[in-house]
């Protein structure tokens, strides 16, 4: 799955993009991880809360986390381009995951942008931790999806009423 990412569209180059898998016995330590974000991100935490913060570091079976690293020092790959990779990397990642038969979707939550994720996944100031790519077997189908009709998002260039 991570050969399919780093198979994503990358201008320059660059490389946006960083995953770290999070092993099965390193869940009670991201559990841990989990619920220090949640005191920094709510303050004081009910049992039960405390209880659902640790319990998210528990779903799937895999667990990617999902780094930027966007540069804005490089003029013809502006940081808007370098997202784009990031985002088509982690797509692969998902269509990769349900080519081998797998569920897969991305979990964040305010927690991301916590320093307490920041630092206990080792990141470095450039990089941004965006939240994680769970994948395993799914055992009950979700309802499909509302998307919309392709006729309501896209157009033919000059045929536009101006």
């Amino acid at each position: 799955m991570i050969d399919a990412a780093c198979a994503a569209p990358d201008h320059r180059r660059l490389r946006p993009w960083r995953f770290i898998l999070i092993r099965n016995d390193q869940r009670t330590m991201l559990a841990n991880l989990f619920e220090v974000a949640a005191r920094e991100t709510h303050g004081t935490l009910s049992e039960d809360q405390t209880e659902r913060a640790r319990e998210k570091a528990l779903n799937g079976a895999c667990l990617i986390a999902v780094v930027g690293i966007i540069r804005d020092d490089v003029s013809d790959a502006p940081p808007h381009e370098q997202w784009v990779s990031v985002g088509a990397a982690v797509q692969n990642i998902l269509l990769t995951a349900t080519s081998f038969g797998f569920g897969s979707m991305i979990v964040s939550g305010d927690k991301v942008k916590t320093s307490a994720l920041q630092k206990g996944l080792g990141l470095s100031a450039i990089e941004q931790f965006l939240g994680f790519v769970a994948v395993g077997t799914v055992s009950k189908q979700p309802a499909p999806a509302d998307r919309p009709r392709a006729e309501d998002v896209f157009s033919v260039w000059g045929q536009v009423d101006l």
